[in-house]
């Protein structure tokens, strides 16, 4: 059995380091364009994933099961494809980057649902 909140704390470790880097780029090069990126990349990426794994490992029998796994690979596709999306917003035009960073965040949606479920269903205690 996959240790899912081990994987989402290591994998929100990755996220910050990449938001960090993006924001030191950002600094050195004085060019903010991407700063709604580097925003999204800590919050879902960082944040929201070590609170998966925090919640998942506090509450066990939430992270059981095949739904929580598929929630953690679409949340993290979800991740993938919205920061994408946003790039593309913010580099070409929202004409081109809106509709990718739509379905990104659409995915992220379905994903918290799920996460949702799990916790209503058991994290009584």
């Amino acid at each position: 059995m996959i240790n899912l909140p081990g994987w989402c704390v290591r994998l929100a470790v990755l996220y910050a380091l990449a938001g960090m880097a993006l924001g030191e780029f950002m600094g050195a090069s004085g060019d903010h364009t991407l700063q709604p990126v580097h925003a999204h990349i800590n919050l879902l990426g960082w944040v929201t994933l070590a609170l998966f794994g925090l919640i998942y490992k506090a509450w066990p029998a939430a992270a059981a099961g095949k739904l929580s796994l598929w929630q953690f690979i679409l949340f993290n596709i979800g991740i993938i494809i919205q920061m994408t999306g946003v790039t593309v917003i913010y580099s070409v035009g929202p004409e081109t980057g809106g509709p990718i960073a739509g379905i990104g965040s659409t995915i992220l949606i379905i994903a918290m649902a799920m996460f949702a479920l799990q916790v209503w269903r058991h994290c009584r205690s």
